[in-house]
């Protein structure tokens, strides 16, 4: 009888210290939580700081149409060189919204190939629907992309802001009630469904070209430093400007072969 009593006692006091360290532990909890911002705010801020950290802020001594290096990031070669800065006195809110219509750019690689580190393009440039013209240039496919900054410096994207710049013009899509070509692909003035999304089953070329196209972009001001940064929420604004898309490759122009 003795030793129940004990272990009936033992069996008590056990309980009771379980129960204090649970609830310590579930005061110690509240006292955290109460302590820190709401879920949502604390990874909105969390988003918001990740995408300040997207651009990088190393000077690099290059200016805007010349990146560091060795890797150019366009060369003229021939045509009235008109596409550096074409879209970069549009009113760039509209655009994102894809509210313009024009310029329009499509993009036709002559030289390519997954081992040429410099890749040749044509450029048709359309200013209404009936009026284009042509010039060819050189881009790196890995040359940094650059900006002057409030300070006077020259900062290179990093490799998380080029990430997302590839990931906006992979995402660009042409609402249904807008002109274009479905999936065929032409030199315009209409672009196709999905301007960068290629149908290309040889390794490595698609994503060689989006990286070409994305250099593009930056250079011409299709693509700017705003369109990398989230909101006040922590989310990217979605990008529907269409006005620049990959038209196609020339057959002869592969340098793999």
């Amino acid at each position: 009888m003795k030793d129940t009593t004990r272990m009936a006692a033992a069996l008590a006091a056990a309980l009771l210290l379980s129960g204090q360290s649970a609830s310590a532990q579930e005061a110690n909890q509240s006292s955290q939580q109460a302590e820190q911002p709401g879920f949502f705010r604390q990874l909105g801020k969390s988003l918001k700081d990740a995408g300040g950290q997207m651009i990088g802020a190393k000077p690099t001594g290059a200016t805007a149409g010349q990146a560091s290096g060795n890797q150019p990031i366009y060369t003229p070669v021939t045509g009235a060189g008109k596409l550096p800065g074409l879209f970069k006195s549009d009113n760039h809110q509209l655009a994102q919204q894809g509210r313009l219509d024009w310029p329009r750019v499509a993009l036709t690689y002559v030289e390519w190939g997954t081992t040429l580190p410099c890749w040749a393009a044509e450029a048709r440039i359309w200013t209404s629907a009936t009026a284009s013209t042509t010039e060819t240039f050189r881009t790196c496919a890995n040359a940094p992309l650059t900006e002057t900054d409030d300070l006077g410096d020259t900062a290179e994207l990093n490799s998380a802001a080029l990430w997302k710049g590839r990931d906006t013009l992979m995402g660009v899509r042409v609402p249904a009630a807008k002109p274009n070509t479905g999936a065929s692909r032409s030199t315009g003035p209409n672009p196709p469904s999905q301007p960068f999304v290629l149908n290309v089953s040889r390794p490595g070329v698609s994503d060689r070209a989006v990286d070409v196209a994305l250099r593009v972009a930056w250079v011409s001001g299709f693509i700017q430093t705003s369109d990398l940064h989230p909101g006040p929420s922590g989310m990217l604004t979605p990008f529907k400007d269409s006005r620049l898309w990959i038209a196609g490759f020339k057959a002869d122009g592969n340098r793999d072969r």
